[in-house]
């Protein structure tokens, strides 16, 4: 809870992130007592104040099996790309199965939490580094503010793109007895602090990140280009999109290089959320989950038993065959989007047949380099017929870790692979949408469309789709599948959100399903003659 959460930040700096030594990642938490000024001395203490708001991008459940804010819930699975799962056992997922979300929805709540918290530790990293003379090179004391500041735009974006207007708190806190009985700011104010945030933290961050995994300069205009198409403001997005696209960044050849553990923060990498496994583990439905360093994505998501470490993944989040059927089979991103009973996968370990090695003793080497039939049709008494993910008895490839990967892992939740926000097809789409819709620019729209589906398709087939509106959508739903950041709000910002979910049995009324519900306890806490639930619920 937004109060709640940020009084306690007042009190005490308890997830301070510091950089562990052999790896650029910031791994290690390391708790403090007092969050004041005084206590914070070197340039390390300055940059751990940063560090600790880049940590709730890693949070996926917050002390409760009821309570998960995997991103996929809130996009994919809302809307039409995916079925909670096979069976009935996933509480937390059931929900986002259907509409309406409950007001008193634990994961409404714990994402209501999770970025508040996020903003909660931008403004008083703000804060005390603005008023700071401590930081010896004025340079780094600029840069950690930039960030602190994307950071902010970005979690308001997400906020505002789930719940509309929210209450707008930018203040650097220093008194628990600070007024946080705040109404809703606007959808159009929270948009103008979100430009304001980015475009100043565009301005200042670097081209090529400091270490692994901070903002940079693309990643603030990525996000500047994305907040400005919500807004149906295509001449902004065009701008933006057109500064990316200046800065160097480009394709993976291969589209599945994008999840390949040998290539995290890759070329097409413009921001994603950085995982290690092996350094911090607590339960992951326990009470200091969010403390976890690796992504439990894989054991949630990954393929049903797939592995010989402790519990095994749990198939959720089932793409439906609806989706599936969406590509064309000449579309090399349909193989490596999902896991069906007919995918091969190099290195993967499977149920049905190998052209792998085996031992003296005659069982398999499970770690020849091969090519395995996963089999789920091997599983079928797991999966209840006349269930939509029966259809397709499919798991998402975007998760999936190989099974050497699995293995040593010493916890099964606890994968060290990285989970993309924005990549550089993200950015290409978007401007190619805002193009087509009459942004100015520079770069031809038709370029940046070309770039994406033909990585997709290959040069020349006719299957590629025409550069038109309904073709944009089209790939901009087959490129990111899955992936968690846009699906739902999308079809919502397009108009297009009832007749497709309504396309595959779901309910949509206008009027209320465009947004989540401002959770039932901030209202409480509030009061709801300040802070206003959200129409219909």
């Amino acid at each position: 809870m937004k109060i709640q959460y940020i009084k306690r930040s007042l009190l005490a700096f308890t997830m301070v992130l510091m950089l562990n030594s052999c790896s650029e990642d910031f791994l290690t938490i390391e708790p403090t007592t007092q969050l004041t000024a005084d206590a914070i001395q070197t340039d390390a203490d300055f940059e751990a104040l940063v560090n600790a708001t880049y940590d709730p991008l890693r949070w996926q459940v917050d002390g409760a099996a009821t309570r998960h804010m995997y991103p996929v819930m809130f996009q994919d699975m809302r809307a039409d790309n995916v079925v909670s799962q096979w069976a009935t056992f996933w509480i937390a997922g059931q929900a986002f199965d259907k509409n309406p979300i409950a007001p008193n929805n634990p994961s409404v709540e714990g994402m209501w939490k999770k970025w508040y918290t996020m903003i909660s530790r931008a403004n008083t990293a703000i804060g005390i580094i603005t008023e700071t003379n401590k930081i010896s090179d004025e340079k780094i004391k600029t840069q950690l503010i930039a960030q602190a500041k994307f950071l902010r735009g970005f979690a308001y974006f997400e906020l505002v793109k789930h719940f509309g207007g929210v209450p707008l708190i930018t203040e650097y806190i220093k008194d628990a007895s600070y007024n946080f009985k705040k109404p809703k700011a606007t959808a159009a104010e929270v948009y103008v602090q979100i430009e304001k945030d980015l475009l100043e933290a565009a301005q200042a961050l670097p081209t090529v990140p400091t270490k692994k995994g901070r903002a940079t300069k693309g990643a603030a205009y990525a996000v500047l280009a994305k907040a400005n198409l919500y807004q149906k403001d295509y001449n902004e997005t065009v701008k933006y999109c057109e500064q990316v696209m200046s800065l160097g960044y480009s394709l993976e050849e291969k589209f599945e290089d994008n999840w390949d553990l040998n290539n995290e923060y890759g070329k097409e990498s413009v921001f994603e959320i950085g995982y290690i496994s092996g350094s911090l583990y607590n339960n992951f439905e326990g009470g200091q989950s969010y403390s976890n360093q690796g992504s439990s994505s894989h054991q949630m998501f990954g393929f049903l038993f797939n592995s010989s470490v402790g519990n095994s993944a749990f198939g959720n989040s089932v793409p439906r065959q609806e989706l599936i059927d969406f590509y064309d089979n000449s579309d090399r991103r349909k193989e490596y989007t999902f896991i069906t009973p007919q995918t091969i996968v190099r290195g993967g370990r499977g149920a049905i047949s190998c052209n792998c090695s085996t031992n003296p003793d005659g069982s398999i080497n499970w770690s020849t380099e091969g090519q395995w039939v996963f089999g789920t049709d091997t599983y079928n008494y797991f999966w209840p017929t006349g269930t939509a993910a029966f259809k397709s008895k499919a798991s998402m490839y975007k998760y999936w870790i190989p099974p050497a990967v699995q293995d040593a892992l010493p916890n099964y939740a606890d994968s060290p692979l990285n989970e993309k926000i924005i990549r550089y097809a993200d950015v290409l789409l978007m401007h190619a949408e805002a193009r087509l819709m009459g942004g100015t620019g520079t770069l031809d729209g038709a370029s940046s469309f070309k770039l994406v589906t033909e990585r997709a398709y290959g040069a020349g087939n006719p299957k590629i789709p025409a550069y038109t509106l309904q073709g944009v959508k089209d790939e901009r739903r087959r490129e990111l599948a899955t992936e968690g950041w846009d699906r739902y709000t999308d079809l919502v910002r397009w108009g297009d959100a009832k007749k497709a979910l309504e396309a595959v049995g779901k309910v949509f009324t206008v009027g209320r399903d465009e947004l989540l519900p401002i959770p039932a306890s901030e209202i409480q806490q509030v009061g709801a003659s300040i802070l206003i639930q959200n129409p219909g619920y």
